[in-house]
């Protein structure tokens, strides 16, 4: 159980001392927020589709085209969508506080914090579960955002399906993907000059995005709506990782591909999740607290949850 314990930490502390990391050099002004803005976009655009596109590249055309799992991964988030958003509008009048607690209840930092875990517990393995729950399950993920934000604020944004389509086809991590599948089916070899270039620029992308998310975190003190903030956030890293495990346990998953539904479920809150939230009318205050709050509790949510599986033998 020891040995469990030790991997549990391992796998899961280094990545949120480069969180504190990006906080504390935030703090320390040794980082500005043009560095941390800069940052974001390399690591979008460039470093984490660069790693995408190494990952589906080198894997098994098997654990990429498994669509059962993604059904399973899919089927599963909407299924807690539903309910939080049922949940959260049974307890809570104020409209804009339900859409806000639901988007940022459900949604996870998978691209930012989830891909360098589930590479940390699995490697390739990982990497291409990783590439598989973005091409499927983040564009979903971005539809439902819209969706509770678009029917729960006040900013009278209509968001038309052409809309939402475009901003998934350009989102650069699913063109990364497409790309390499085709080079994959193709049977094209990189020469080495271009594996190289990817491979350098890919390295980069899990401890640049992992400063830049501690970076941009901030915390706006206490108000009213704390507790909404609070209740989101255990939804987030207690209430979803053990829906999302127990479903997949039922359904005969072990191994990474249980790693994988655990993470899908229990990553923090994402802050992309935060920004469309304000840009779409919500409340910028409880977006804020949830990605602050499940980020921390996350840390030892997730550390737990790894132990919980290593000890029970499922992982």
């Amino acid at each position: 159980m020891l040995a469990d314990l030790i991997f549990s930490i391992n796998t899961v502390a280094p990545l949120f001392i480069m969180l504190f990391l990006g906080y504390t050099f935030k703090k320390m002004e040794l980082i500005s927020g043009g560095f941390v803005s800069s940052g974001n976009k390399i690591v979008f655009y460039v470093a984490l589709p660069a790693t995408l596109f190494r990952s589906v590249y080198a894997a098994e055309l098997s654990h990429l085209l498994d669509m059962r799992f993604a059904v399973v991964a899919v089927g599963v988030s909407l299924v807690a969508f539903f309910a939080i958003w049922l949940v959260i509008a049974l307890f809570v009048k104020d409209k804009v506080v339900v859409g806000t607690v639901t988007q940022g209840a459900f949604r996870g930092n998978f691209a930012f914090l989830g891909m360098p875990l589930l590479i940390s517990l699995a490697g390739d393995v990982g990497a291409a579960r990783a590439a598989l729950v973005l091409a499927f399950v983040i564009p979903v993920y971005n539809v439902l955002s819209i969706l509770v934000l678009a029917v729960c604020t006040n900013s009278g944004k209509k968001v038309g399906f052409l809309t939402i389509l475009f901003t998934i086809v350009k989102n650069p991590l699913i063109i990364a993907i497409f790309l390499a599948f085709m080079v994959q089916i193709l049977g094209i070899s990189l020469p080495f000059v271009a594996s190289q270039a990817v491979n350098y620029t890919a390295n980069m992308a899990i401890p640049l995005a992992l400063i830049c998310l501690g970076a941009g975190m901030y915390f706006q003190g206490f108000d009213a709506k704390f507790k909404y903030a609070f209740i989101a956030s255990l939804l987030k890293v207690i209430a979803l990782p053990v829906l999302f495990v127990a479903v997949g346990y039922v359904l005969g998953y072990r191994g990474y591909d249980l790693a994988t539904l655990l993470v899908l479920g229990g990553t923090p809150s994402a802050i992309a999740g935060y920004a469309m939230t304000v840009q779409m009318g919500g409340d910028s205050y409880i977006a804020a607290t949830i990605v602050v709050i499940s980020t921390f509790l996350s840390a030892f949510t997730l550390t737990f949850f790894v132990y919980l599986m290593r000890v029970l033998g499922v992982l």
